[in-house]
């Protein structure tokens, strides 16, 4: 008997390679003759999935995303009858990581201090945010959500959760949902966005949220750029210069640079280019790929994968 045809569009690890040797025949997109593989295809592993090859898998049954969100994914043209999983946890400890990395750049003032002391001045004329005894307000708790809450509770932190059905079985000292956001959102002194970008959290944190934001706060966005509507960030930092801003997410790329260069004018913003995950780290992007590929090969063998998508959460 034939095995199924799995698809990837990305260049696998050997080990990954030979756990979906096992139970199918791997190809990749770049392949020639890639048009006489697609009608064949059983699963994909991508991140985003072009229309056109979509529509000639006609016997496509299971889409896996490498990363951990799939809001890029063509939702309007997945059938009901295609299992779509994502990839959570797969790089929770290195985003969660990072997320850390910008909140302690901000709070001990080293986008000030370093180009500073390497100019030669080391005055001491910044002000450091100290984190023991606050409040860390995590919106979103799955697995980077969690990890980071684990650090704040480390530090002394307070900790807050917001999650979509306002339950959760982390233990933190309040857990509420949407309707509590803005609760949380005034109580933090720093805001952790970290939740995936469904149409339930697409512009949730809007202007007149940033506002309810306390003096000298610290917002870090982990999860998906679109979850802060961003014109509503830009005239939130126009009216506090001052406001304590850091991203790894951004909202769009133009010539392989994020369009929202006029963020760096701004006193304390911190930005790094989506390197909190697979794209700083090749040991990062090698557990993506396992994990993804172990996904795969369980479904193939006709067990339950891991981290099946809700599509109503994408589409009505």
């Amino acid at each position: 008997m034939s095995k199924p045809y799995v698809l990837s569009y990305f260049q696998l690890d050997p080990v990954s390679e030979a756990i979906l040797g096992e139970v199918a025949e791997l190809y990749y997109s770049g392949i020639e003759r890639l048009e006489d593989i697609l009608p064949l295809v059983s699963a994909v592993i991508c991140i985003d999935l072009p229309l056109d090859h979509l529509a000639r898998m006609k016997g496509l049954k299971m889409i896996q995303s490498l990363s951990a969100g799939v809001d890029t994914l063509p939702w309007s043209h997945i059938g009901e009858d295609i299992t779509v999983c994502g990839n959570m946890g797969s790089n929770a400890e290195s985003v969660a990581e990072h997320t850390w990395a910008l909140i302690l750049a901000l709070a001990r003032r080293l986008h000030h201090y370093l180009p500073q002391v390497k100019a030669g001045d080391f005055r001491r004329n910044h002000e450091n945010i100290i984190l023991s005894g606050k409040t860390l307000g995590v919106i979103g708790l799955g697995s980077i959500g969690r990890r980071v809450a684990d650090v704040g509770k480390a530090f002394g932190m307070r900790v807050m959760g917001v999650t979509r059905s306002g339950r959760s079985d982390y233990p933190c000292d309040f857990v509420g949902g949407e309707k509590d956001l803005e609760h949380v959102l005034r109580e933090s002194d720093v805001v952790v966005v970290a939740t995936p970008l469904t149409k339930w959290t697409r512009g949730m944190i809007n202007l007149e949220r940033l506002r309810m934001l306390k003096p000298g706060s610290i917002l870090v966005n982990v999860g998906r750029a679109e979850v802060i509507v961003r014109e509503h960030l830009m005239a939130y930092l126009s009216e506090k210069p001052e406001a304590n801003i850091a991203t790894d997410v951004w909202w769009s790329m133009e010539g392989g640079q994020p369009s929202e260069k006029e963020l760096i004018r701004f006193t304390n913003f911190v930005g790094t280019p989506w390197v909190a995950g697979a794209f700083g780290s090749k040991e990062v992007f090698t557990r993506m790929c396992r994990m993804a590929a172990e996904n795969v090969a369980r479904f193939l063998r006709g067990e339950k994968p891991h981290n099946i998508i809700d599509r109503s959460d994408y589409i009505s």
